[in-house]
C-alpha cells in the first residue's frame, strides 16, 4: 500500500466525522502519516520489532529491512552563492524510500578543521529564520556548525539543497536510507 492510498483512506474516515471545526487539513494528515511510517520503519530497522508473532517472522522482517539498507555518497551538483548563505545542490538516488540518517563533513573556507556533523531539516518557508538568527547552530562557531537541508524538488524531482553560512564549506555528504524493494 502506497502512502497516497493510506492518505486517501485516512481522509475518507476523517470525512465521516460531523465536527468540521476539529478535522485536520490534508497537509497535517500527510505530515503525521509520514511521521508514523518513518517511525515504524526506523523501529523495525533498528531491531526493536515487537514480538507478537513467531521468532522466525521477526527475524525475516528484520533481515528484509537490512537488505534494503543502502549507504550513498552524494555527488555535488552546483554551488549557488547568495548574499547571506551558500547553497549546495545534491540529488538523491531515485530508489530512495526512507531517509534514515545523513552526515555532512564540513571544513572552514581554507579546507582545514574537518568536522563530521548532522544536518538540520528545514522547509522552504522556515529556513530564513535559522539563517538570520545568529544563535542557531547553523552558523560556524569554534569549527562546528550544522548545515540546513531544504528539499527543493517536487514529487518526482530528487534534488535537495544544503545551506551554509559563508564561513564553511561542505566537503562530503553521505546518506543512509532504505531503498525501494
Amino acid at each position: 500500500m502506497k502512502r497516497l492510498n493510506i492518505l486517501a483512506a485516512f481522509e475518507l474516515e476523517i470525512n465521516k466525522l460531523d465536527d468540521t471545526m476539529n478535522k485536520p487539513v490534508t497537509d497535517d494528515s500527510l505530515h503525521w502519516l509520514n511521521q508514523a511510517v518513518l517511525k515504524f520503519m526506523k523501529e523495525r530497522f533498528n531491531g526493536n520489532a515487537p514480538h507478537y508473532t513467531s521468532y522466525e517472522q521477526n527475524e525475516k522482517r528484520t533481515r528484509d529491512l537490512h537488505n534494503l539498507f543502502e549507504s550513498y555518497e552524494m555527488s555535488l551538483g552546483e554551488v549557488i552563492n547568495h548574499s547571506t548563505y551558500d547553497e549546495y545542490t545534491y540529488y538523491y538516488p531515485q530508489n530512495l524510500m526512507y531517509l534514515l540518517s545523513e552526515r555532512a563533513l564540513i571544513t572552514d573556507n581554507n579546507g582545514e578543521h574537518e568536522y563530521d556533523t548532522s544536518v538540520f531539516e528545514c522547509t522552504a518557508d522556515s529556513f530564513m529564520y535559522r539563517i538570520t538568527n545568529s544563535l542557531t547552530d547553523f552558523h560556524y562557531n569554534y569549527h562546528k556548525a550544522r548545515p540546513l537541508r531544504v528539499r527543493t524538488g517536487k514529487e518526482n524531482d530528487y534534488s535537495v539543497s544544503l545551506l551554509t553560512d559563508k564561513n564553511y564549506k561542505i566537503k562530503d555528504y553521505h546518506i543512509y536510507y532504505l531503498r525501494e524493494p
